[in-house]
């Protein structure tokens, strides 16, 4: 069997949860969901550091955050790190990227026509990405971010200004998408990228898709009680069925496609989830809990993939370039630090890994809540190890929505999984965290918080270090 083409079709904080086929009571994703029954939903599938930019450096690159080529919010992916892209590249696959990459933004590289036009073009993100942080990408038709669903652009191959986008962020590159496959006619197998920014802030979709009641909407019992919180998330489960609905576009137009419709793997993920009211947080993410780093992982292939609907393994984004390797034939490299879970995906015999690794590296520091940590999720346990020496700790059994930290009450527990963490850190090389966790000292408070963006938050440092004025 010749070598499949590969579509990824990558989300920004879509939670994991918010599909109907993983139990969401609202929003109707019959396309993910048919997608799912024809292939495998991993329902236990994490962000390894749920925050945009660090989160797709794992996604590209098979490596942790903190020992990878993207190891922060405003970093770069570096000129020389070989990627899914180069290794596949390198085994016959021609490559192409579409939408959201925000892994190359250099903040001086605003060409002539955003620096004259900054009523359309925010400045800040609009940044053109140089080619040799495009992760090796051979066609590009990429922007680093956008943030504003109906004002849409795209820098096109090696142009220097970029091209405007005519209508809703999703639908028009889902467009672009489907006219270049329809184009497309090298011999090389395609491995493409569509990566939109929707369901993520701000929060805006199409009228038709504006269906929900916001009064109606049955919540997530540890939803908080801001009264704008209904009205928010009504809005962002209208972008999640629009986002679905362009899924089915894009899957209807493959299978009338002679050179996509039996030999294409289609994969559908996200960079991270979003708390959306939950824990009264909205349009953030950042934390460990279940909303924030809990992601869709589908995989689609009628007869390459077999038709297993939802499975329990513990899957996360750094399983992503073994796994897409596997799926195409290639043997993976060895600095990989994932899992290859191609054997699931084809119901052969498997072992999953037990554990998966989680944390925040080089987050935005936008507020006090962002905040750096590491922890780990099993089965059962989640914990985290915060950069202030605060530690979280659910069980996911008893209290699936997070809403009890027994860190305090459960020290033996802590510490069982904190020697795990230490592990799980030295294996994958660490460069800091560990002296943190083995050997940090208290800090002494309180600090004041003059902000008057945000009052309160959910990392635990919040009640016993950070008063606010």
């Amino acid at each position: 069997m010749p070598s499949p083409n590969i579509i990824q079709i990558l989300s920004d904080e879509h939670a994991g949860m918010a599909m109907s086929h993983a139990g969401d009571p609202n929003v109707r994703t019959p396309n993910l969901d048919r997608m799912a029954a024809e292939g495998v939903s991993f329902v236990n599938a994490y962000a390894n550091c749920p925050v945009c930019t660090p989160s797709r450096g794992t996604i590209f690159s098979g490596r942790h955050a903190h020992a990878g080529p993207v190891q922060g919010f405003y970093d770069v992916y570096k000129p020389t790190a070989p990627s899914i892209a180069t290794m596949l590249r390198e085994n016959g696959y021609h490559t192409a990227y579409f939408g959201k990459w925000h892994c190359g933004t250099i903040r001086d590289q605003n060409p002539p026509d955003v620096r004259k036009d900054p009523d359309y073009f925010t400045p800040e993100w609009s940044q053109r990405t140089p080619e040799f942080h495009r992760g090796g990408f051979q066609d590009w038709y990429g922007c680093e971010m956008n943030n504003a669903p109906y004002k849409g652009f795209y820098y096109k191959q090696n142009a220097l200004n970029p091209t405007k986008l005519e209508g809703y962020q999703t639908d028009v590159l889902t467009d672009l998408t489907i006219d270049y496959l329809e184009q497309y006619d090298r011999e090389h197998p395609l491995f493409l990228v569509l990566s939109v920014e929707p369901p993520h802030w701000p929060l805006e979709a199409p009228e038709e898709f504006m269906r929900f009641d916001p009064e109606t909407l049955k919540v997530r019992p540890n939803f908080g009680d801001r009264p704008d919180l209904r009205e928010r998330l009504a809005i962002y489960y209208a972008m999640i069925e629009n986002l679905d609905w362009n899924i089915g576009r894009l899957l209807e137009a493959m299978q009338a496609m002679e050179k996509f419709q039996d030999n294409t793997v289609t994969v559908y993920f996200s960079d991270h989830g979003d708390f959306m009211g939950s824990h009264n947080q909205m349009e953030d993410k950042g934390h460990p809990h279940e909303e924030s780093a809990r992601i869709p992982a589908v995989f689609h292939a009628p007869g390459i993939i077999a038709a297993q609907g939802a499975r329990h393994d513990l899957f996360s984004l750094v399983d992503m370039v073994p796994t897409t390797l596997g799926l195409a034939g290639v043997n993976g490299a060895t600095h990989l630090q994932g899992t290859d879970f191609s054997p699931a995906c084809c119901a052969e015999a498997f072992d999953g890994p037990e554990e998966v690794l989680l944390e925040m590296v080089g987050n935005p520091r936008v507020h006090f809540d962002y905040t750096d940590w590491r922890g780990l999720v099993t089965g059962r346990w989640k914990y985290a190890f915060y950069e202030s020496g605060h530690e979280l700790l659910f069980d996911l059994k008893k209290d699936p929505y997070e809403q009890n930290n027994l860190a305090a009450a459960a020290p033996s527990t802590c510490a069982e999984l904190r020697g795990s963490l230490l592990k799980m850190l030295a294996d994958t090389r660490e460069p800091y965290f560990d002296v943190l966790i083995e050997h940090g000292v208290q800090p002494e408070g309180p600090t004041l918080n003059p902000s008057q963006r945000r009052r309160d938050g959910i990392a635990p440092h919040w009640d016993d270090m950070i008063e606010n004025v």
